[in-house]
């Protein structure tokens, strides 16, 4: 089922861009730059704090606007978190993390971008235990092509 969700979103998302488009007179999807940027850190919290760390894919999609109703081009950014694992600093336990986001954002040079992202441990009826992470990528991009270059990730306690 979450693969079915994850390619609604795409549609539902490509949809936006080709409404956006009509709208503002012949806006324009370029190709996609992708990257796999480590990520590690501690979720605090009970019963154990969490160790995650792996493999973050980003994908970036650029979309510039016409230029002629003053619009700034923007991307729009993937994030899947089906390479990262935690691992429980008290019991050793595995902890399952298969995430997925996507959310638009206007292209910079440098953008830092928070998602949170549902944890639980491996095993049956583990997903009643879910808990919640905070991802924070500092992601670097070509502002005359669109193409994400690079960035860093780090994982964090949610404050909320």
């Amino acid at each position: 089922m979450k693969p079915r969700r994850s390619v609604l979103a795409r549609v539902v998302l490509s949809l936006l861009v080709a409404m956006l488009g009509g709208l503002l007179g012949g806006t324009s999807a370029l190709a996609d730059s992708s990257v796999a940027i480590a990520i590690s850190g501690t979720v605090d919290g009970s019963p154990e704090s969490v160790y995650v760390s792996g493999l973050a894919q980003i994908t970036s999609t650029f979309v510039k606007a016409n230029p002629k109703f003053n619009h700034p081009p923007f991307v729009i950014l993937s994030f899947d978190l089906h390479n990262v694992t935690g691992k429980g600093l008290s019991t050793g336990a595995s902890y399952v993390i298969t995430s997925q986001d996507e959310m638009m954002r206007r292209l910079v040079a440098s953008d830092l971008v928070q998602i949170t992202f549902p944890f639980y441990p491996n095993g049956s009826g583990g997903f009643r235990s879910a808990r919640t992470g905070v991802a924070s990528f500092t992601l670097s991009f070509d502002v005359t092509t669109g193409a994400l270059t690079g960035g860093t990730a780090t994982v964090t306690t949610p404050s909320f």
